[in-house]
């Protein structure tokens, strides 16, 4: 297992894979990420050769939820081979490694999203399960106008044409009255009744949105990233919406990166439109939002948002999950509608 003065080293094999293209990938990123002092710290499983690293998998085991169900799931992220040591087996290794780590750690399964370069090599083992891609959904401002220049392909350019007849939201949003919405820089207790609600309506799998969750995921990123958004009724929180803006050489996207709610589909739908209006502010004109369970699905489509087909994705993110042979309250669902997730999950921002 890699330890914290392996950090530097560790950087250095980051930058060499990556070429230099994500420059967030810094030392402040990599503590808050995988070395916080929380509950949620990784653990990282490293290949060296000659004193240095040539492979990482980080893993976080999180508390995980299906209706009333608790389970533990170990997460694997960043995954990543030294260039010149690469199709020697590092990779296989590094996961095979990770596998038995998840389980010493007392996790029902372990789940990653790989890309699709990444995916057969989790297939191939014959271990992993594939329910699927992970369904992505979004939406065109009507009033969105890009440069003709900047359009690097003809599915940025249907959108443009068509976001007006083809975005528009499918029925007026009904009780809508006495939600009051506010940024909140912090998240308390009160979260947790709201996220036992929302996995008792969704009936999936799920992270636990607890407020320490919620603070590490969000409140403390090094660089304020996430934007909270929550709603209340008569004092009493109903839900809160995460956003975020990634910014790509073409133009800003807004990203609908985590929502719960309680009060079903209206509330959710009023905490989309609270995201819409924070994204519309900052000049953001597509956004887009994973989703996998009924519930957001629905808000989504009712508010005029469009699942994407696979062929149109550029970035896709594919799920699999392994059982690490440790019982669980029931079987886990082999089914993408049977587990949430979002780009909180896929730590895509």
């Amino acid at each position: 297992m890699a330890r914290e003065e392996d950090t530097a080293a560790i950087l250095r094999l980051v930058r060499t894979v990556h070429a230099g293209a994500h420059p967030e990938l810094n030392e402040a990123y990599w503590n808050w990420r995988y070395l916080s002092h929380t509950t949620f710290r990784a653990q990282i499983v490293i290949a060296e050769h000659d004193g240095q690293p040539i492979g990482i998998q980080p893993m976080a085991v999180f508390d995980w939820q299906w209706c009333k169900d608790r389970f533990r799931g170990a997460m694997y992220t960043g995954v990543m081979t030294h260039p010149n040591h690469r199709r020697r087996g590092v990779f296989r290794t590094l996961v095979r490694c990770a596998n038995d780590n998840a389980a010493q750690c007392g996790a029902h399964f372990s789940m990653t999203l790989p890309n699709d370069a990444s995916l057969p090599g989790f297939l191939g083992s014959g271990e992993w399960r594939y329910p699927g891609l992970i369904p992505l959904y979004l939406k065109v401002f009507k009033e969105t106008s890009f440069p003709h220049s900047q359009l690097a392909s003809f599915s940025e350019r249907l959108m443009m044409w068509c976001a007006r007849p083809v975005f528009r939201k499918r029925c007026v949003m009904q009780e809508t009255n006495g939600l009051d919405y506010a940024l909140a820089e912090s998240m308390d207790d009160e979260i947790e009744s709201v996220f036992d609600h929302y996995a008792e309506e969704c009936r999936a799998l799920m992270i636990r949105r607890t407020a320490a969750f919620w603070n590490w995921r969000y409140a403390s990123h090094p660089e304020s990233i996430y934007r909270t958004w929550l709603v209340k009724r008569n004092h009493r929180m109903m839900g809160a919406v995460v956003v975020s803006v990634k910014t790509t050489p073409r133009f800003d996207i807004g990203m609908i990166i985590d929502l719960v709610a309680q009060g079903g589909v209206p509330v959710i739908r009023g905490l989309l439109g609270k995201a819409e209006e924070d994204l519309r502010s900052r000049g953001i004109r597509l956004v887009t939002c994973q989703a996998t369970t009924s519930p957001l699905q629905t808000a989504l489509r009712e508010e005029g948002y469009r699942r994407l087909p696979a062929w149109l994705i550029r970035k896709r993110f594919h799920f699999v999950y392994r059982p690490t042979g440790i019982g669980g309250p029931r079987d886990l669902p082999d089914v993408i509608p049977g587990w949430h997730l979002m780009f909180s999950d896929s730590d895509n921002a």
